[in-house]
């Protein structure tokens, strides 16, 4: 396993195999577009941006106008 400090690329790249990872289960029809928002909701609702979890909110914000554009198609 590639230690994550070694990792080329780092976030960016974690971050495009994600995408990719995502997009293939959709495509594939292994995750449907609603499981893949509902999977981004819980991912931002985790989030500590400011020493605390988001809001219900601000996280339902974030996971559909921020996160699904960049994951869903």
């Amino acid at each position: 396993m590639i230690d994550e400090a070694a990792a080329p690329g780092g976030d960016d790249v974690n971050a495009l195999i994600l995408q990719a990872l995502m997009r293939k289960l959709i495509e594939t029809g292994v995750l449907s577009p609603d499981d893949a928002r509902a999977v981004l909701l819980d991912a931002a609702t985790r989030l500590d941006l400011e020493g605390q979890r988001q809001t219900p909110q601000a996280a339902r914000t974030m996971a559909l106008e921020q996160l699904a554009p960049a994951f869903i198609r």
